[in-house]
């Protein structure tokens, strides 16, 4: 199998072990951060993403949000009490407007077929699928799972269980829990090649001679065409690249349009 291909399976392996949580700021917002925290002591803080932020001006900001929803492996939607029903100020249902944020961000997960788990919070119910859009009634039918205010470090640990295989690769050590406790165990991580990896995926893991300041700028580069989860395809990618040439022509496919991968070439290798 061609290097170019190895690498390409990698970066696709490593890039979908992530987290996006949709939530709307004014029905979860607490118990959104509140979440994200609670990830970030099992899992890597750059594998859980919470807001689309930094979209450029000029940039569709739908396929932007589609983007880094394509970059997750598991999406937690947060349904809090209002959720349903929020208004938006000329009183239309929020999630009647197919520009709406939360709803794109669903529907961007369900037509892709990622694991979408809802997250009741604070008493919410889960809405029937006669109350959703078109592209959010499969949301009807995912297993969703309660976080209460009295149980929240129990129901949090049994979302982290559930979750785990979704975010982190079979032989991941860094960051286990202690049943008991709920506490994470940190263990020195390996930074051997991994076994699963050809041998000259391993060699440009260890010891690739891309600097950090060539990542930086590549990271700017690609985020102009994809939004916000440039930096960690980037940072992954780096991993597993042999030369910045291979970085900069590895992360071209991320970008649709003959013309935008053309003009990310152009600026990335200049």
């Amino acid at each position: 199998m061609p290097l170019s291909i190895r690498i390409i399976q990698a970066l696709v392996e490593a890039r979908l072990l992530s987290v996006f949580l949709n939530y709307r700021r004014n029905d979860a917002e607490g118990e959104a951060g509140r979440l994200f925290d609670d990830l970030s002591l099992h899992f890597s803080q750059n594998a859980i993403f919470m807001d689309v932020a930094a979209i450029e001006p000029g940039r569709d900001f739908r396929k932007a949000i589609d983007h880094s929803v394509a970059s997750c492996s598991v999406l937690l939607a947060m349904i809090g009490p209002t959720w349903l029903d929020l208004q938006d100020a000329v009183g239309q249902r929020r999630l009647d407007d197919q520009n709406d944020f939360v709803r794109i961000e669903l529907a961007s997960a369900l037509r892709r077929d990622i694991p979408v788990v809802p997250i009741l919070v604070r008493g919410a119910k889960m809405p029937r699928a006669e109350q959703l859009p078109d592209d959010l009634k499969e949301l009807a039918y995912r297993n969703a799972v309660e976080l209460t205010h009295a149980r929240w470090k129990s129901d949090v640990q049994l979302l982290i269980q559930s979750i785990r295989r979704y975010v982190e690769s079979p032989d991941a050590s860094a960051h286990k829990v202690d049943n008991a406790s709920g506490d994470p165990i940190t263990k020195q991580p390996d930074h051997s090649p991994s076994k699963h990896l050809s041998p000259a995926i391993g060699e440009a893991a260890s010891g690739s001679a891309i600097s950090q300041q060539t990542i930086e700028r590549v990271s700017r580069e690609l985020a102009v065409y994809i939004g916000p989860a440039a930096e960690v395809l980037v940072k992954r990618a780096a991993k597993r690249c042999l030369s910045a040439d291979d970085l900069c022509t590895l992360l071209a496919r991320e970008i649709e349009g003959e013309g935008d991968r053309t003009k990310f070439l152009r600026s990335c290798r200049s």
